[in-house]
């Protein structure tokens, strides 16, 4: 439910993007993702109260993300949505190649940097991940029930300017975080309580950090922290 939430808060953030987005203002913009940032954090400290594991969560955390930062996760992911962009981009000038109207061409271009921009930002986050990975191992949705609040108002502002595109990006991330929800519960036999456990704690501590992020306006790479999360999981299968 927590996935399928998430599509339509998409849908329908881009729609009352299109109708309505530009009517609202930077500060009203501002205060909301102000809002949304206090109440991520909250929920984060929330996962990690249960657990009195600290010291394996912390070494579990500290090893994916050296392991992340060597990778450089963070920096893939951006590389990955500039030749998105870029290829979109050139479907756009192929497909107004015979228009003489600029009308019609900056729409396509709009389109598909609409849909390439927002299919990045729904689909490899953190919290795509930590979401529905959680929500497959314990049907707690929380994570991907914030995400659908971040996602929604997120769509209402790029729909604003970019227009159609950003409704369609609510596919790929349906699609996306589906494959996660699966693979979490293929797994979850395989798993301790302990080890699910573990794995709330290690999203608590980067939803944390999301929250940072928006509140702050700090650039915490918590992309390179999410091997932490199959370092858990590796462990609660092999050592139970």
């Amino acid at each position: 439910m927590g996935i399928i939430i998430d599509f339509f808060a998409i849908i329908t953030g881009s729609l009352l993007g299109l109708i309505i987005g530009n009517k609202f203002k930077e500060n009203i913009r501002n205060i909301i993702m102000d809002c949304i940032g206090m109440f991520v954090i909250i929920s984060g400290i929330k996962s990690t109260l249960n657990s009195n594991r600290d010291i394996i969560v912390l070494t579990y955390l500290i090893i994916g993300s050296v392991i992340g930062q060597i990778i450089d996760i963070d920096l893939q992911i951006k590389k990955l949505s500039i030749f998105v962009e870029n290829k979109f981009s050139k479907v756009s000038s192929i497909s107004v190649k015979n228009e003489n109207s600029i009308e019609s061409k900056e729409k396509v271009s709009n389109f598909a940097k609409g849909f390439s921009i927002t299919t990045i930002l729904y689909c490899v986050g953190a919290m795509a991940v930590i979401g529905s990975i959680n929500s497959g191992l314990t049907g707690d949705n929380r994570i991907l029930n914030i995400k659908a609040v971040l996602d929604g108002i997120t769509a209402i502002i790029f729909a604003s300017i970019y227009g159609m595109g950003v409704l369609f990006a609510a596919f790929p991330a349906l699609l996306y975080q589906g494959m996660f929800y699966f693979f979490a519960n293929q797994i979850k036999p395989f798993l301790t309580p302990q080890a699910i456990s573990d794995l709330n704690f290690l999203g608590g501590i980067m939803i944390c950090a999301l929250g940072i992020n928006i509140i702050l306006k700090k650039n915490i790479k918590v992309a390179n922290m999410l091997p932490s999360l199959f370092i858990s999981i590796i462990a609660g299968i092999f050592f139970k």
